[in-house]
């Protein structure tokens, strides 16, 4: 043979075997077969945990909002005043019903407590009560006690001087209290609320604890009730905490004060002492700039977890989220929606000073704020506090928070007793009770209204949600457990769990691709084994046929 034969195939044939790396070799033709199926899929998973993760944090931001905002209260909003604060001060009652007033007092006599003095207890320890028990009465209702099946009866038999006082003590209404004159004398001091009584009845007349006052070392003082002029108008009141003068407001008598008996005065004149409230500007926008804080504070939650990155890898976890887009939706719905219910005309955000900024951020607008101050400051009570009323002032009009009822103006017919006749909304009211009639409709729970009349006659009625109600609401709704936030992470959580079941099936597919390729090569490697001692007897064929 003139050619020489190559030996370059035979260098593929190992004389100890194939010579190649057989988990290398079947890595990646499994990898092949797997790795892109398995990396769609395991981006999916991630892409899904991350928005079940996105959903919380912004479940976490919503709640935030919600307890913040909820913590407006707009009882700043108003200025209270004395002009002698010790003898009377204000305090806020009922916010959504305060106004600004000025007012009055002349003659002010504050209401004093019962008062029962009994002396000449020689021992707080030693000195035993003589008597097996006591009926007590606070202003004429028996006391929540029962001794031998009769109401108000209280057990006290041999109790010591200290531990009566500690059972009459413990008695809502009374206060009991042992005054030590002397080392061997003590007075025990027993008070009712100021403009209240009590009466004590022992088994004896002649004991010492009878409010009778028969008794030698026994002196009761008789409570009595307070009295003022208020606006030129004699008031008499049981209770020094009055609530019904000013609406929304608890007038606090403190002290008497009818004459001034300065001695440079030539008669004793009367005190007049002026009571105010005046809205503030100041606080009011606080507060409105506090709103505007937290609904930034919430939009920028929003858009984090929103954020598309449109350069990088770095988007938000609810990137392109379709319930994020949807609750951005709502947020500017509510924000631009009318707030009714506060009379005729609706009042909107932006009336506040509520601005929305071109980049989608809320601004305080301090040109509309002063506006709305000067033309109609009572727009401001829309910001915190729901208001439920008629257009006739003697009816009580009772709406709850969480009532059904639509917010806005409704309208009384007395001839049918139907509210909102002749619209798709009509429903016919019952009417209850007698003296004061209540009307009410299974329909609308938590919603009535109150009259001493029967037939009331025509009338309005307004309901108002305020601005904090219906952001309180809003937030609400979004974390209710049946609400729609729940339901996209329970869906987010099965295609969560769906993904991880298909990788579990794709690791059980690459285990198996393993297995049965590592055994296909290492078949072929015995058979390259066995096939060492041909390639040897060729090669020395080969070789002896070069020489020849």
């Amino acid at each position: 043979m003139s050619e020489t034969i190559s030996n370059d195939y035979l260098s593929m044939i190992n004389k100890t075997g194939s010579g190649y790396n057989i988990p290398v070799i079947v890595d990646a033709i499994v990898g092949a077969v797997i790795t892109p199926g398995k990396e769609i899929v395991t981006a999916q998973k991630e892409r899904v945990d991350g928005t079940i993760s996105g959903m919380a944090s912004l479940k976490s931001s919503t709640l935030i909002s919600q307890t913040t905002i909820n913590k407006l209260s707009g009882s700043d909003d108003y200025t209270m005043a004395s002009t002698d604060s010790k003898t009377v001060n204000l305090s806020i009652s009922n916010r959504s019903k305060l106004d600004a007033f000025s007012h009055t007092i002349t003659n002010v006599t504050t209401a004093k407590p019962m008062v029962m003095l009994v002396n000449n207890w020689t021992s707080l320890t030693t000195h035993i009560y003589d008597q097996a028990y006591l009926d007590i009465k606070v202003n004429g209702a028996a006391i929540d006690s029962t001794l031998g099946g009769v109401a108000g009866r209280m057990d006290v038999s041999s109790d010591n001087a200290t531990e009566l006082t500690a059972k009459l003590n413990a008695i809502s209404g009374i206060k009991a209290q042992m005054v030590k004159v002397s080392d061997t004398s003590y007075t025990m001091v027993v008070t009712s609320e100021p403009g209240s009584s009590f009466s004590i009845v022992s088994p004896s007349t002649a004991s010492r604890l009878e409010t009778s006052g028969t008794h030698a070392n026994t002196d009761v003082t008789a409570s009595s009730a307070a009295s003022l002029t208020f606006n030129g108008v004699a008031i008499t009141r049981s209770t020094n905490a009055i609530t019904d003068l000013i609406d929304g407001v608890t007038v606090n008598l403190l002290s008497d004060n009818e004459f001034d008996n300065d001695a440079a005065t030539a008669a004793p004149a009367t005190v007049t002492t002026t009571v105010s409230a005046s809205r503030s500007s100041t606080k009011i926008q606080a507060t409105v700039e506090g709103l505007i804080a937290e609904l930034n504070l919430y939009k920028a939650d929003l858009n984090a977890l929103g954020f598309v990155d449109e350069v990088g890898d770095a988007d938000g976890q609810l990137a392109n989220n379709s319930y994020l887009r949807g609750a951005k939706q709502k947020l500017m719905n509510l924000m631009t929606a009318p707030i009714s219910g506060y009379g005729d005309s609706n009042i909107y955000f932006v009336e506040f000073g509520i601005k929305t900024a071109k980049d989608g951020s809320y601004v305080f607008d301090k040109t509309t704020f002063n506006r709305t101050y000067s033309n109609a400051p009572e727009k401001f009570d829309a910001l915190t506090q729901d208001k439920a009323y008629a257009s006739d002032p003697n009816v009580l009009v009772y709406s709850s928070s969480g009532s059904n009822l639509p917010q806005g103006k409704h309208t009384f017919t007395d001839s049918t007793d139907k509210l909102d006749a002749g619209t798709s909304t009509e429903k016919v009211l019952t009417r209850t009770g007698s003296g004061t009639f209540t009307f009410s409709t299974s329909d609308y729970t938590g919603f009535h209204f109150q009259s001493t009349s029967a037939n009331p006659g025509d009338l309005d009625i307004y309901v108002g949600r305020s601005a904090k109600t219906k952001l309180f609401n809003f937030f609400a709704d979004a974390l209710a457990t049946s609400g729609n936030h729940d339901k996209v992470v329970d869906l987010y959580k099965d295609r969560s769990t769906d993904l991880a079941a298909k990788l579990t099936k794709i690791d059980q597919r690459e285990a198996s691709l393993q297995a049965m390729y590592t055994k296909q090569f290492t078949d072929m490697e015995k058979v390259v084994s066995m096939a060492t001692s041909s390639s040897e007897y060729v090669t020395q064929l080969v070789d002896g046929w070069n020489k020849s």
